[in-house]
C-alpha cells in the first residue's frame, strides 16, 4: 500500500507533462481563422484592447475610438496570446514591436495596415539630474551626424548575426550609471544569448555613457517597476519610454531618441499552417531552450530560486524559533511585539514587502536584489514559522513542564528536552508544506529586478512570442524541484521522528 501511494506524485507529474505537451501544441500552432481580420482601425471602436504593463498607448487609442476597455499584461507575447485565444480583440505596441510579433506568429496574427499614432521614445532620470542635459547634448549630436539612423537600421533588420554590443573598453573615470530597462521589447531592450540585456536603447545608452566617460550597468525590470527605481535613485536613468505630462511630473525626459509609431495587432484570417504533434514539441523546445543558449538563463534563474528559497527558509526557521522563545519569555511587551509581527507580516502580500524594502527601506543604499529578496522572505517565512511553532508549543499539557520543574531541570532545559521535541512532532508536516509554497512564492521576486525562474521564463517568452511552451515548462520545473524538495524534507524529518529510533536502556548489560 506504501508503495502504491509513493508512486502516486510521479504518476500525477506524467499525466501533467502529458497534457501540457499535449495541449500546447494546439495552442501555439492553432487555426487563427475563426474570426474575419478587422481591415480598418475604425471597425475596433467599443472593442478590448490588449497592452503591456506600463504602456500609455491606451490614451492614443482612447484619443481616435469610443467605447474601447483595456487589460494589460506582462509583454507583449501576451498580448499576442490574448488576441489569438478571443480574450482581447487587438494588441498595441510599438510597430516595430508588432511587426516582430506578426512574423513569430505566421499566420494567427496580423498587423493593421493603418498605424495609430506617432509617438517619440525617451530616456528618463530623476527630477533634476545633471545627466538630462548631457544625454540631450549627445543625443541632439547623434542625430544630426546619422548615428541614431545607423542604430535604428542595425537594430530592426532582419539579420542577427550583427546585433552585437560592443565591449566596454573604454576609460570609466567619472565610475558607473546603472540603466532598468524592460527586456521585454524587442528591438529596443531584449534578453540575447547567456541572458546579456541588447537592443537599440542598450547600444545607445553604452554609446552616451562612453561619451560621458562611464561604464554601463544594466538591469532588467518589469516596466511597471522601473519609474519606482529611478524614483527612488535605485538606477540613474530608465527607458525608453513615451513622454506624458503625468510622466513627466515624476521624472525628467531626455530628447526622443527614436520618431515611431504605434501599431495594432488583430486575429488573422489566413489561419497558421498547423503543425504536427511532434514538430511543435520539437520547434518549441528548440526556441525555449536551445536558440541562444536559452537553457543557462533558465538554468541560471533556477538557482537564484533555490538560493532565496534556502536561505530564507533556514534563516525563516530561526526567526520563528526566536519569536517562540520571545513568547515564552513572560514579558508582557514582548509578546506584543511579536503579536503585532506577525499580524503585519501575515496581512500584507509579499510582493508588497518585497517593493516596500527594496524601493523604500534600502531605496537610497547599493543593496542587491537578492538580498533584499531573502531579507523579505525571511521575514514572511519567519511569522507564519513562529506562528505554527507556537501553536504547538502552547498545545502541550502544562503539567509536563510543571513536572520537569519539580524533577530539577531548569526552564530552559524543560522547554528544550521535553517540550519542544513533542511540539516539532506537531509542527514539522506543517512547516514542510509551508516551506514548499515559499518555493513557488518567490516568483514574484522579478518585480524587483531579481532574474528568477519566472522572470527568466518571462524573458524567454518576450523573444519567441510562445506563451504558451514556457510558462509549462516552467511549471514542470517548479513542481519537479518541489516534489524533490517535499521528499528530502520528509526524509530529514524522518529522522528527526524519535519513534524512529532505536531505543536502548543504558545502564545494564545484555545477556
Amino acid at each position: 500500500m506504501t508503495d502504491r501511494t509513493n508512486r502516486r506524485p510521479l504518476f500525477l507529474l506524467l499525466a501533467a507533462m502529458a497534457l501540457a505537451f499535449a495541449f500546447v501544441p494546439a495552442l501555439a500552432y492553432a487555426d487563427g481563422g475563426a474570426e474575419p481580420a478587422i481591415q480598418k482601425l475604425d471597425e475596433l471602436a467599443g472593442k478590448r484592447f490588449a497592452y503591456v504593463n506600463g504602456s500609455v498607448y491606451n490614451l492614443n487609442v482612447q484619443s481616435r475610438l469610443e467605447g474601447t476597455s483595456e487589460e494589460f499584461y506582462p509583454s507583449l507575447s501576451e498580448c499576442v496570446a490574448a488576441v489569438e485565444a478571443g480574450k482581447a480583440d487587438a494588441a498595441v505596441q510599438l510597430s516595430y514591436c508588432c511587426q516582430l510579433a506578426v512574423n513569430r506568429r505566421p499566420g494567427t496574427v496580423a498587423l493593421l495596415p493603418e498605424p495609430v499614432a506617432d509617438v517619440s521614445e525617451a530616456f528618463f532620470f530623476p527630477h533634476g539630474s545633471k545627466l538630462t542635459a548631457q544625454f540631450n547634448e549627445i543625443i541632439n549630436r547623434f542625430s544630426q551626424d546619422g548615428t541614431l539612423a545607423k542604430l535604428e537600421e542595425k537594430w530592426v533588420a532582419a539579420d542577427e548575426s550583427g546585433k552585437t554590443l560592443p565591449e566596454q573598453d573604454w576609460d570609466a573615470p567619472n565610475g558607473t550609471l546603472k540603466f532598468a530597462t524592460s527586456g521585454v521589447i524587442e528591438p529596443f531592450s531584449y534578453v540575447g544569448e547567456g541572458g546579456v540585456p541588447k537592443g537599440y536603447d542598450v547600444e545607445l545608452a553604452l554609446f552616451i555613457a562612453r561619451e560621458l566617460g562611464y561604464h554601463l550597468e544594466v538591469s532588467t525590470i518589469p516596466m511597471d517597476s522601473i519609474f519606482a527605481a529611478v524614483d527612488t535613485g535605485k538606477v540613474d536613468f530608465g527607458g525608453t519610454l513615451t513622454n506624458t505630462p503625468e510622466r513627466s511630473a515624476v521624472c525628467d525626459f531626455s530628447e526622443s531618441v527614436m520618431p515611431t509609431t504605434i501599431s495594432v495587432i488583430v486575429k488573422s484570417t489566413e489561419g497558421s499552417a498547423s503543425a504536427g504533434f511532434i514538430d511543435g514539441i520539437v520547434n518549441s523546445f528548440r526556441k525555449t531552450f536551445i536558440e541562444e543558449n536559452r537553457w543557462t538563463l533558465i538554468l541560471s534563474g533556477l538557482g537564484v530560486t533555490i538560493l532565496i528559497s534556502v536561505c530564507a527558509g533556514a534563516l525563516g526557521l530561526l526567526l520563528g524559533y526566536l519569536a517562540v522563545l520571545a513568547r515564552r519569555s513572560g514579558i508582557r511587551w514582548v509578546g506584543k511585539l511579536v503579536d503585532g509581527y506577525q499580524t503585519l507580516m501575515g496581512g500584507i502580500p509579499i510582493v508588497v514587502i518585497l517593493m516596500v524594502l527594496y524601493y523604500v527601506v534600502f531605496g537610497s543604499m547599493d543593496v542587491a536584489g537578492e538580498l533584499v529578496a531573502i531579507i523579505a522572505f525571511t521575514l514572511s517565512f519567519g511569522a507564519t514559522a513562529g506562528s505554527t511553532m507556537w501553536t504547538a508549543v502552547d498545545g502541550i499539557d502544562s503539567i509536563q513542564e510543571e513536572t520537569g520543574l519539580a524533577l530539577g531541570y531548569t526552564p530552559w532545559q524543560v522547554f528544550s528536552k521535553i517540550i519542544f521535541p513533542q511540539a516539532r512532532q506537531q509542527f514539522a508536516p506543517q512547516l514542510m508544506g509551508q516551506f514548499v509554497s515559499l518555493v513557488k512564492e518567490t516568483a514574484v521576486v522579478g518585480y524587483i529586478a531579481v532574474q528568477d525562474l519566472t522572470r527568466a521564463s518571462d524573458l524567454i517568452r518576450a523573444r519567441t512570442m510562445d506563451a504558451f511552451f514556457p510558462l509549462v515548462s516552467t511549471a514542470i520545473i517548479y513542481f519537479l524541484f518541489c516534489l524533490l524538495l517535499a521528499w528530502v524534507l520528509r526524509r530529514i524529518a524522518a529522522k528527526l521522528d524519535v519513534n524512529n529510533r532505536p531505543r536502548e536502556i543504558q545502564g545494564v548489560e545484555p545477556r
